[in-house]
């Protein structure tokens, strides 16, 4: 561990948003260097293998990421383009927008969906899922999103995988990880996610332009045995995993733990004698450098800023007058607040807000005033500075609030955890 990330001079703008969030600035260092060798040559092999066995470890799995070029959603897509067809039933859950987008991924995929609809601000209960399941033990897919952004509301991820891998065996279980990880610890293999989604421009603090995949030897039997193969060489993942396991230096997507390949890939009708799909050589040294970053900060640590970041963020707007979208604090999302705004005055704009924020003291939140706390930038200073001028553009809109408290507030959850001095014991944690 070695020490506090950079933060961003006070004077500058900063992005306090749910994403893209601002570049690490080993990251900003690594994609700032001219590239002097084609993505062919060895050198870059061995960065993407190094990059893979580090998302491995985060991610805590035996199975390979797979990096691919485009946004979250195209990962999510392929996902879903390559374990749904025609007719498969699909279980999703409507978080919120991005609740709302599996299901419609699905959908796109051919598939017949169910969706288990929810108020905003609730997380889904397994016991819930469980029922659906009971009545329709067809079902082949199970998706949802650990943490939705747009509510800043957290889904028991681990609870639904261990009761699916534990009751519904059969059943696929995907999960859109994609502004969680690298914020909040998560356990691929032991919860039993068989495709998990992520991105490099959230927690990761890493280019946008990358989506992340991962997949169980259950998703992989189901990938490689369609009845009707997707019409489709980059967002199938087949593609992936054959560049994977074709690459020259084994790119980490099959690597054991030991650096071996399991098993060859046979040859398939899907294989493609032309040029495939290929990872991109900036976008993976910029990640390299990212998740080197958090590696040498330590994980724990990490997971732990962003975390108290969050809480002092609460208190803070506690001390305002003002509450939070999620329903509890155990269901509120550790990397991302949206401001409950329904009990506000009609005159209280959000968009208002959002612009004031920016304009007149330099700092960007997300639309439906929603606060990151994401990476590196889950510092005191960017925070306490967030909610200062949180406070002072409340007032100038009509909401009056007593300058000054919410900075207390947040200031003292950052003191009482001891995150940043060095000190964490049980009573300060369990005070947050």
């Amino acid at each position: 561990m070695t020490g506090e990330p950079t933060a961003v001079p006070a004077k500058q703008r900063i992005n306090m948003s749910c994403g893209q969030t601002p570049l690490s600035p080993s990251c900003l260092a690594a994609i700032g260097q001219q590239l002097a060798e084609p993505v062919y040559f060895s050198h870059y092999p061995e960065v993407e293998k190094e990059t893979c066995l580090m998302l491995k470890e985060l991610m805590h799995t035996r199975n390979g990421p797979m990096l691919i070029p485009g946004s979250a959603v195209y990962g999510l897509e392929a996902a879903m383009l390559s374990t749904v067809e025609s007719g498969d039933r699909v279980l999703t859950v409507q978080t919120g927008v991005f609740g709302r987008l599996l299901t419609a991924l699905a959908r796109f995929a051919g598939g017949d969906t169910t969706e288990i609809g929810l108020e905003e601000g609730r997380s889904v209960k397994p016991e819930t899922i469980r029922s659906h399941l009971l009545a329709n033990p067809e079902t082949k897919l199970v998706a949802l999103v650990h943490c939705e952004t747009t509510t800043g509301t957290l889904n028991p991820i681990e609870q639904v995988g261990r009761m699916l891998k534990n009751e519904f065996p059969h059943v696929i279980y995907m999960v859109d990880c994609v502004s969680s990880f690298g914020g909040i610890e998560v356990w691929v293999d032991d919860w039993g996610v068989d495709l998990m989604v992520t991105t490099t421009q959230k927690c990761l603090n890493a280019p946008q332009g990358l989506a992340i995949v991962v997949a169980s030897e259950k998703a992989w039997d189901t990938i490689e045995n369609l009845r009707n193969a997707p019409r489709a060489i980059c967002l199938d993942l087949h593609s992936w995993r054959r560049y994977g396991m074709d690459g020259g230096a084994a790119l980490g997507y099959g690597l054991s733990e030991e650096g071996d390949v399991p098993r060859a890939l046979k040859p398939h009708p899907r294989d493609w004698p032309a040029h495939g799909p290929h990872a991109s050589y900036t976008l993976v040294v910029g990640l390299h450098a990212s998740l080197k970053a958090i590696m040498d900060e330590g994980p724990d640590r990490v997971y732990r800023r962003q975390f108290v970041a969050s809480r002092a963020v609460h208190a803070a707007l506690g001390a305002m007058g003002l509450g939070i979208v999620a329903e509890c604090a155990e269901t509120a999302a550790p990397v991302a607040t949206r401001i409950a705004w329904s009990a506000l005055p009609d005159h209280l704009d959000m968009d208002e807000l959002q612009r004031i924020l920016f304009e007149d003291h330099g700092i960007a939140i997300s639309s439906l005033a929603r606060i990151g706390t994401m990476g590196f930038m889950a510092v005191p200073e960017h925070v306490l500075r967030t909610i200062s001028a949180l406070e002072q553009a409340m007032n100038k809109m009509g909401w009056e609030v007593d300058e000054g408290a919410g900075v207390a507030a947040a200031r003292e959850v950052f003191e009482h955890s001891g995150v940043f001095t060095g000190q964490t014991d049980g009573t300060q944690d369990a005070a947050l």
